[in-house]
């Protein structure tokens, strides 16, 4: 390329044509077109049908009317703009159907809907998705073109690629085209450029979006619902149920051997433990069994009308770098007398279902919930090992420290690693010799529990000595130190196990600083899930044992000649050091016997019923359960004050509208964007009354292109542009006059021109624009600027055309 210019012509001149005129050779035969007739009411209500009919796409209706009216085929002056609200109303009917059905979409989802457990025909709603994206970019592309239409009303410049931008808005390329760049390098006023790009980009990002935005919202999903709520309340006060301080003198004393124990009695399905250790120690061949052996989740616990789950951890601290207790085992479960109450909640509800007409009649399978003020037993258990010589040892025992304890908590005065692996602090008087005094047998491991004192014991909630067997005067000890507490938990049941036997219990863990879960988001927490203890931050209550209380976590086993402790280790792990096996007992033996406080309190209250005429039974009324609009148990209210009160909140599986998740809100702030056009596209239609429905086509663009004066600033560009000068360039929609001054024509003008030039000659509200012929046929075209081009060459080239000769 010579010179290594990049613009499509040679030279770039400063102004256009002012005015050309020549005759055509092929001109000479056509008659001049007729003009516009005075409008009878007839044919207004016709062109008020045609724009309708035209700004919708159906271009073909519009033929067929014309033909009905006799119009004919012929090409009258028309008007490019016109000021009437009525014909701007009627041309932004298009908006009409996507906005509200857009609109509608928006509403049903923010307010969710639940539809049913199952939904038919979801296929069509695909189809109807498409149809409504199709009919949101027509809108689109109608806003757009009444933007740039309204610049052009005002005899303003656009470039090129703003004035035919409302065609490609479905292409996402067109945000990296020349066209679009062309805008924003232009030399046009920075806010008209700030204006049209911002709309170009905006209805192209829509038109892109918004058709998989109303799939998401119109089609229904799958996901949980909210089903109603009510309060319940149990004959229990929360110190009872959730006790910071626990002694042996509320348990009954038939607690203490094995074979008499019940729900009530703290090692209560102590042999849940057996089980856990035995699949822990069996699911792998020995030869893989070790640290990193997998173990279950947890074992079933049963209580007078639920099923639990003990769930266990250990190798919680594994990979911390500070001399923690590697084999650390933690333990939780659901608290068994709020897993009862829910379970017979669970089961009123399923019986709720035959009272009530509401959509919820086919899920019987329901989950209800208590998210709040809710509390289950966390346990963390360490254990060292240590050895004492002899009966005369008197050196002092150090326990390690409270597991889980923040390190700020510790006095480093009090930490000592001296005598254990791992951080540990001595007791203030408790010797070796006092620990061989422990009664039973050698050859059995003998338990002593130690109270801890708070001081520097602190977050302890009792020390435990584990002796092991030997048979010599050597004896080897395990010393643990436990932790509890009551930490806040969800608790979840179906309703359609409760309805026919024992309802399963499960809970997850929210941060009780945070927001609360609601029944809708059983999705995300329908597994169990438990934290690190991580005290005093989690659990929020600490639990404190007294040495009588926790005499009755290893009671005697008569048929056995032995105790509960000692049969669970000597089921231990296989390849497993005692102090592993150790901790997963402790941990689970003290976690259920938390859980079983509070036991004795039951569910309180009347219920509020319907009699069933089809059963001859009174059941619970189902359509104030489900509709919310309060409890359906009633209770005294002096004798409920200090009760434990607890929300259940119900969920239903199955197909609805609703916002969850930010997929979901994105999608709806896309069609929240497409409204807020359209509503600003109608105020300006209602408040201007300024409507058009001209060159939003290509051909009608391609028809006013060549009605136009050539412009000496589109040279070398026949064959195509490469270069973005000509997109740069300003280009106008101004009005030249006939000779006979009858009619005007409009015409595309490239390049500056001056202000007075473009406000005398911009286009006019409710003018009818025409014909270029004069009454002889010569092709005409009005004066519009000066310009310094030869209009002998612009002959030669036009005569050059009708006789279909090509230049060399």
């Amino acid at each position: 390329m010579d010179g290594a210019k990049f613009d499509e012509k040679p030279r770039m001149e400063e102004a256009e044509i002012a005015s050309i005129q020549w005759t055509s050779s092929w001109g000479s035969n056509v008659k001049p077109l007729p003009s516009a007739p005075k409008a009878t009411r007839v044919q207004k209500c016709a062109e008020y049908a045609s724009g309708t009919l035209r700004t919708l796409g159906l271009n073909v209706f519009v033929y067929v009317l014309q033909h009905f009216l006799g119009i004919g085929l012929d090409e009258i002056p028309k008007k490019a703009f016109r000021r009437d609200r009525v014909m701007a109303v009627c041309r932004a009917m298009i908006h009409f159907l996507p906005f509200i059905v857009a609109l509608g979409e928006v509403t049903i989802n923010w307010r969710g809907y639940y539809i049913g457990a199952n939904v038919d025909g979801l296929s069509y709603l695909q189809f109807a998705a498409k149809l409504h994206e199709m009919a949101m970019q027509s809108s689109l592309a109608v806003i757009v073109f009444a933007y740039m239409r309204h610049v052009v009303f005002n005899g303003d410049a656009l470039p090129i690629g703003a004035m035919l931008s409302g065609l490609h808005l479905t292409q996402i390329s067109y945000l990296w085209s020349m066209e679009l760049w062309g805008i924003a390098l232009s030399g046009i006023p920075f806010r008209r450029k700030l204006g049209a790009m911002t709309v170009i980009v905006i209805a192209v990002l829509l038109a892109s979006t918004v058709g998989p935005s109303s799939a998401i919202l119109m089609i229904p999903n799958l996901n949980y619902w909210p089903a109603g709520s009510t309060q319940i309340w149990m004959n229990t006060t929360a110190t009872d149920l959730w006790p910071s301080k626990l002694d042996g003198s509320v348990i009954p004393d038939y607690c203490s051997q094995a074979p008499n124990v019940s729900n009530v009695c703290p090692s209560s399905e102590w042999h849940a433990l057996s089980d856990y250790l035995s699949l822990a120690g069996g699911i792998l061949p020995p030869s893989f069994q070790g640290p990193y052996s997998m173990t279950p989740y947890s074992v079933q616990l049963t209580g007078q009308s639920s099923q639990r789950q003990l769930i266990i951890q250990h190798h919680i601290y594994y990979n911390q770098s500070a001399p923690y207790d590697r084999q650390a085992a933690q333990a939780t479960t659901q608290q068994a007398a709020v897993a009862d109450a829910l379970s017979a909640t669970s089961s009123l509800w399923a019986l709720a279902l035959q009272t009530s007409n509401s959509p919820f009649f086919d899920q019987r399978d329901a989950v209800q919930s208590i998210v709040a003020h809710n509390y289950q037993p966390y346990t963390l258990v360490s254990c060292g090992t240590d050895v004492i010589q002899d009966s005369t040892d008197d050196r002092p025992v150090a326990f390690p420290i409270p597991p889980g304890s923040s390190p700020e908590m510790l006095n480093a005065a009090d930490v000592s690693d001296s005598l254990l692996q791992m951080l540990a602090i001595l007791h203030p008087t408790l010797t070796r010799a006092e620990i061989m005094g422990t009664p039973g047998p050698k050859s059995d491991y003998r338990v002593k529990w130690v109270e801890l004192p708070a001081r520097p014991f602190n977050g302890s909630a009792i020390g435990v000595v584990v002796l092991q067997p030997t048979a010599n005067d050597t004896q080897g000890i395990l010393l643990c130190n436990v932790a509890a507490g009551w930490g806040s938990s969800s608790m979840n049941m179906s309703s359609s196990p409760a309805a026919s036997g024992t309802g399963l219990a499960s809970s997850s863990i929210y941060d009780p600083n945070g927001t609360l879960p609601q029944a809708s988001d059983y999705s995300r927490r329908v597994a169990e899930s438990v934290v690190t203890f991580d005290y005093p931050r989690f659990p929020q209550r600490p639990v404190s044992v007294s040495e009588s209380w926790a005499t009755y976590l290893n009671p005697t086993i008569p048929t056995m000649n032995t105790t509960v402790i000692n049969a669970l280790m000597n089921s231990k792990l296989a390849k497993e050091e005692d102090a592993t096996s150790a901790n997963i007992i402790l941990a689970g033996l003290v976690a259920n016997a938390l859980s079983r406080t509070g036991l004795g309190s039951q569910l309180q209250g009347d219920l509020r019923s319907v009699f069933n005429p089809t059963l001859n039974a009174s059941l619970p009324d189902g359509e104030y359960w489900f509709s919310g609009a309060g409890d359906v148990f009633t209770v005294d209210p002096a004798a409920s004050k200090e009760w434990v009160r607890l929300r259940v909140d119900t969920a239903v599986e199955g197909y609805g509208f609703g916002i969850d998740g930010i997929a979901t809100k994105l999608t709806a702030a896309a069609l929240l964007l497409y409204c807020t056009l359209v509503v600003a596209h109608l105020v300006y239609a209602a408040l201007s009354g300024i409507s058009s429905t001209s060159w939003d086509s290509v051909a009608e663009f391609l028809v006013l292109a060549v009605n136009s004066p050539p412009s000496i600033q589109l040279r070398n560009t026949c064959a195509g542009i490469q270069q973005m000068g000509v997109f740069r360039l300003p280009v106008r929609v101004l009005t030249s006059k006939d000779t006979d001054g009858e009619e005007d024509h409009l015409g595309l003008v490239f390049g500056a021109v001056d202000r007075a030039t473009a406000g005398r000659c911009r286009v006019q509200e409710n003018r009818d624009y025409g014909t270029m012929l004069d009454e002889g046929g010569s092709l005409k075209t009005g004066g519009v600027l000066k310009g310094r081009v030869d209009v002998g060459d612009l002959r030669r080239f036009v005569r050059m055309g009708t006789k279909g000769e090509c230049s060399s």
